[in-house]
């Protein structure tokens, strides 16, 4: 029987689902870790989209390792929805298939992705911020002007150019401005 190719972003991410990983992205991107983990509230919904291998969700699991939160992991790849599975089984942390620009059928307070938005152009871009406009707080990190792109099709952009593109209410910059968590919050 011959095995089954998987996805371009299953091969991409092939051993990045382990302790080791986990512990290089929880340092890394502990301040956009951080941007969401405190913008959460007892009893929210989160939602993670094009979750990956859901390294931030299993990172934000550690500061609510039982409910009252409850973990949407959500990705439109079947193979990394497979991954997802496997990775938060016996959690509670549910995986959906989501597309990102469309409003999803469930509702969530806190909204955030990981590496996803530079894939996409403008107008996508600012689809996506729309399509969950219902949520409290999105966080959405992003690279910055690193010298190359680490996958694909990925945009490296200055913070200028974030704000004009979807103009998130703040722009936080780490990792020696390379990298940017763009915030969006609700008013109410």
């Amino acid at each position: 029987m011959q095995a089954q190719a998987q996805s371009a972003w299953a091969t991409f991410y092939e051993g990045r689902h382990g302790d080791d990983y986990l512990n290089y992205a929880k340092q890394r991107y502990a301040p956009f870790i951080c941007e969401i983990a405190h913008r959460i509230h007892l009893g929210d919904t989160v939602l993670e989209l094009g979750a990956g291998t859901g390294t931030i969700t299993k990172a934000l699991l550690e500061h609510y390792p039982i409910h009252p939160v409850t973990f949407i992991a959500s990705d439109k790849d079947k193979d990394m929805r497979r991954i997802l599975s496997q990775r938060f089984d016996k959690s509670n942390v549910s995986v959906i298939d989501l597309d990102a620009k469309r409003i999803p059928t469930v509702f969530a307070d806190v909204v955030h992705s990981h590496g996803m938005l530079e894939h996409f152009d403008d107008h996508t871009i600012r689809d996506v911020i729309r399509a969950h406009s219902h949520a409290r707080v999105q966080v959405h990190y992003v690279p910055g002007l690193y010298d190359e792109p680490t996958f694909g099709d990925e945009r490296l952009l200055p913070a200028e150019a974030w704000m004009d593109i979807c103009a998130p209410e703040q722009i936080i910059k780490f990792n020696d401005g390379l990298d940017y968590a763009l915030i969006f919050e609700r008013r109410k």
